[in-house]
């Protein structure tokens, strides 16, 4: 065997270690992508099920959220201050989700719950009332997106709002 045998070789055995190490690579990119996502929608679901929490421990909110659904001008005062965050915290949530969904970090099946979900919660009559008086503070992207794939969506399911139970 010659030098330039062995030279080739070497370069062999090189280019399949630098093939190896690609393919290594490209496993490990997409398992870390997939563990990005599975962050992503735990992370917002864990935004969400917080402000069910909040809901579900203090009566007091879940009677000003029952209130805003069926009669929104008995909500006043520092009332209607809580209301205003409540949705701040909910549609937060949401911009956050839909800003994830976009840049491919958020799983399809998680987005669609989140949707509907929005769907239904923006049905609520004071709800409206926020969103008239807070939806500048989005961009108009966001606007958008609430304007024709939340708010302006036919129901899949009919669904009865709190204070409807």
């Amino acid at each position: 065997m010659n030098w330039d045998a062995i030279g080739a070789i070497s370069e062999l055995i090189g280019a399949a270690g630098v093939i190896i190490t690609l393919i290594y690579l490209a496993i490990q990119i997409r398992n870390n992508t997939r563990a990005v996502r599975l962050d992503t929608a735990h992370n917002i679901m864990e935004e969400i099920r917080d402000l069910y929490s909040l809901m579900a421990e203090h009566g007091d909110l879940a009677n000003l959220i029952n209130r805003a659904a069926t009669d929104y001008d008995s909500v006043q005062g520092q009332d209607k201050v809580r209301w205003y965050a409540l949705n701040m915290n909910f549609i937060r949530s949401l911009e956050n989700g839909h800003i994830q969904w976009q840049e491919g970090a958020l799983d399809e099946r998680v987005w669609y719950g989140m949707k509907q979900q929005s769907a239904d919660y923006t049905r609520l009559p004071g709800f409206h009332d926020f969103w008239k008086n807070r939806k500048h503070w989005f961009s108009e992207e966001f606007q958008e997106f609430m304007r024709t794939e939340i708010m302006g969506t036919e129901r899949e399911h009919d669904v009865p709002i709190p204070g409807e139970y």
